[in-house]
């Protein structure tokens, strides 16, 4: 997995100040006194719609590769952490640390199905027992079908991003393919479906 949004970091963090109505599925797990890792945390957003009187200051922890969207964060957030790491690789926390793990539009950067496993791996290890797993991935616009097809791939699309058109790629996944992944890696899906007929949703839970 490579970073790709540095050159832009400014300009998509301008585009990341506003809530997803799909949070309002993630907010009933928190309980106060958690710690949160955010994996793709880019500039920290989710934060602000996290109540400092469920996660406290301290509570927060994020793990992004852009290195400008973490400066953002760290500013934004002084009292919360922030790491910078490929969340595609050993995650650089201890086993059993957290009892929420967020990936918020971040697994569909990971462009390979065993990199995808260690993900769900690294997650499963640093979750408590019985920790939650939230994921969301973008439902791919049908537009941009036909021009993938035709470069040769039928799993990773080349979707330009802004009016600058920076190439960034995502990974397509159905909700059927999420299940077994999760399943695969010791994981029980909560739920596994399309919000609203748009992003694919994932929560499930560390079983043991």
């Amino acid at each position: 997995m490579t970073n790709d949004y540095d050159p832009f970091a400014k300009n998509f963090s301008q585009t990341r100040h506003y809530g997803w109505p799909e949070f309002e599925h993630l907010f009933p797990y928190l309980k106060r006194g958690q710690r949160v890792l955010d994996l793709g945390c880019g500039n920290g957003r989710l934060r602000q719609f996290i109540s400092n009187k469920i996660i406290s200051e301290g509570g927060y922890y994020g793990l992004d590769l852009s290195n400008e969207l973490l400066k953002i964060a760290r500013n934004k957030y002084p009292h919360d952490h922030f790491f910078h790491g490929n969340f595609s690789e050993k995650l650089p926390f201890g086993a059993e640390n957290f009892e929420i793990i967020t990936a918020i539009a971040s697994f569909h950067h990971i462009l390979n199905a065993s990199e995808q496993n260690r993900f769900l791996q690294e997650a499963h290890r640093v979750l408590k027992k019985n920790g939650i797993i939230f994921i969301t991935t973008w439902k791919l616009p049908n537009k941009w079908f036909w021009p993938n097809i035709l470069r040769g791939n039928w799993k990773n699309w080349l979707i330009p991003f802004g009016v600058e058109k920076f190439p960034r790629i995502y990974r397509r996944i159905s909700p059927s393919e999420m299940k077994k992944k999760m399943k695969k890696n010791g994981f029980k899906v909560i739920v596994c479906d399309y919000f609203d007929g748009k992003n694919l949703i994932t929560i499930a839970k560390k079983l043991k």
